[in-house]
């Protein structure tokens, strides 16, 4: 799953080959036929849903832990971002981007899969602002916006390679993001 995401990531879903695929893994082109009985597709479906876990596991264990203050959390979260991007175009959120973007192309199964992700990626966010304090038709109303925000400011940093919208968003972040009304009484 590992070496399908960073060819995925590195080379899109129609530029990567199975050959590629099996070359890069180790293994015989038979083995990959029998995890993956559908071929690219389902491994393209499946590389999306990996790479999902494993963002949402790091972002549940190194960000959302860190602290009940939801302004605090999604700068630290921009922060950690602005850090990772400029080590490694090629994380976990970026492949689902990417793979995400080209879905809509491959087919129903991948686009399907794509479409469910970004569904558990934006309720990740709104189940952090519910634990911390907002109610739920505030944490549906912010989770959106900030998702659509830091979504939108990685691919405008990958675009430009350059981390600068990243941080500015930090800047944004306590005017997006007001606290919850339940802490205002």
């Amino acid at each position: 799953m590992r070496a399908a995401s960073e060819l995925f990531s590195h080379n899109g879903y129609s530029g990567t080959g199975i050959a590629e695929i099996v070359t890069a893994c180790q293994i015989p082109k038979g083995s990959f036929y029998y995890y993956f009985p559908r071929g690219k597709e389902q491994l393209a479906s499946e590389v999306i849903r990996f790479a999902y876990e494993q963002m949402a596991a790091g972002i549940q264990a190194h960000i959302f832990s860190v602290s009940n203050d939801a302004r605090e959390v999604f700068c630290g979260m921009l922060k950690h971002l602005t850090s990772r991007f400029s080590r490694d175009y090629h994380f976990a959120s970026l492949v689902i981007t990417f793979m995400g973007l080209e879905a809509v192309y491959i087919s129903e199964e991948v686009s399907h899969q794509a479409k469910l992700v970004y569904e558990d990626w934006q309720n990740l966010y709104r189940d952090k602002l519910l634990s911390c304090g907002y109610s739920p038709s505030e944490a549906d109303q912010y989770s959106l916006i900030l998702f659509t925000l830091i979504h939108g400011a990685l691919i405008s940093c990958w675009i430009k390679q350059d981390t600068g919208d990243l941080l500015r968003m930090t800047e944004q972040i306590p005017a997006l993001l007001p606290p919850p009304k339940s802490s205002l009484s």
